[in-house]
């Protein structure tokens, strides 16, 4: 289990393949921000934040194709 400072709770990881990849939990969802300007800043991995305690003020999710594809870990 791993808790990044910007994170709302533990988030439960494991490698697989050789990667480290988050394994979806049941009541926590991950928001990313949109990818930075340029490649110089170091990717995020985003926030993990509970879904399940009727969070209000929850992030919108950014699309897809504007988040970093670059992996975080």
């Amino acid at each position: 289990m791993l808790h990044d400072e910007d994170d709302d709770c533990f988030g439960l990881w494991m490698f697989r393949e050789g990667k480290l990849v988050e394994l979806p939990l049941q009541g926590t969802e991950r928001f990313h921000q949109p990818a930075p300007p340029t490649q110089e800043y170091a990717p995020s991995p985003g926030s993990l934040f509970r879904t399940d305690v009727g969070h209000t003020w929850l992030p919108e999710h950014t699309p897809e194709e504007l988040r970093d594809p670059r992996p975080a870990w």
